[in-house]
């Protein structure tokens, strides 16, 4: 097999992750994005790793196999102000022609040129392809303008940029600039966290590419279990960001763990319901506080 990510080598990472995961255990700040429960608090600086690997077929038999390694950056400047910077390493294998794309959420897009214009018109030997290379680079940032109380919910008005630092003829990124504001927003009720955001993003389009502004959301609920661990389930997706495409929508599950005052993991699983999102995946994440 010419893939670098066959089926028995992804379970070869998947389990490496979990050994690795058990070992650290026996011997979470938490990755910020807007929706999610933070562990820790009035954090000035911290940074941190994590792995994903995601499977589907897209609605066009791609095919596709996602392993991202993000780097994170995160940053609060005040105690109101987050910041957080993401540099993911790509490693795609997917069918030959298929035209998948890695995005910002590991979904796929249309329309990158193929390699080739062959036709299938009985059975025959399919090619995958391999690739490898830093993905596109995002940044959020997000402020607190008004902090869980008795009777109000958190609001923390949010901006997010994406660069286009993937190699778009690779498939490890779009090659379109993304940007725009959005609203989070949260509620304590005893030991449960309601929480949903929205943003609305302007995305530019290339030749290969057929980028469109979508809407982007994540919405659900989390139980505060032990003072040291956080569960969390809730939906997240976006209407279509390209051309002709379906809007992608799937579930997760989390699971948040404070390990230490420095040291915190992140668990989860997804599932994906529309042919824009991955069939299944997971991943991990383990932040350091400074």
């Amino acid at each position: 097999m010419n893939s670098f990510l066959d089926g028995r080598q992804v379970c070869g990472i998947i389990s490496g992750f979990v050994l690795g995961l058990g070992i650290v255990l026996t011997a979470g700040i938490v990755r910020a994005e807007d929706s999610e429960h933070r562990l820790g608090q009035g954090v000035s600086f911290a940074a941190g790793i994590g792995a994903e690997v995601s499977y589907g077929d897209y609605g066009s038999n791609a095919g596709a196999t996602v392993v991202t390694l993000p780097v994170l950056v995160a940053v609060n400047p005040t105690e109101a102000i987050d910041m957080t910077l993401e540099l993911p390493m790509v490693f795609l294998s997917s069918r030959s022609g298929s035209g998948f794309v890695v995005t910002q959420s590991g979904g796929a897009g249309r329309g990158r040129r193929s390699g080739s214009t062959t036709t299938t018109s009985t059975v025959t030997t399919t090619t995958t392809t391999t690739e490898a290379g830093l993905g596109d680079i995002s940044l959020s940032v997000g402020w607190t303008v008004l902090p869980d109380g008795e009777q109000s919910p958190k609001i923390r008005p949010t901006l997010y940029l994406k660069a286009p630092t993937g190699d778009k003829d690779r498939g490890l990124g779009t090659g379109t600039l993304e940007a725009g504001p959005g609203l989070s927003v949260s509620k304590w009720l005893g030991d449960v966290q309601l929480f949903a955001d929205a943003a609305y993003i302007f995305q530019g389009s290339t030749s290969s590419y057929q980028g469109k502004n979508y809407v982007s959301y994540s919405a659900g609920a989390g139980l505060q279990a032990m003072d040291r661990l956080f569960v969390s389930l809730f939906a997240k997706g976006s209407s279509s960001r390209v051309e002709g495409g379906t809007a992608p929508v799937e579930g997760r599950v989390k699971l948040n763990f404070l390990q230490s005052r420095r040291i915190s993991w992140e668990l989860y699983a997804l599932a994906g319901f529309t042919d824009a999102s991955p069939a299944a995946g997971g991943g991990m994440l383990l932040m350091y506080q400074f």
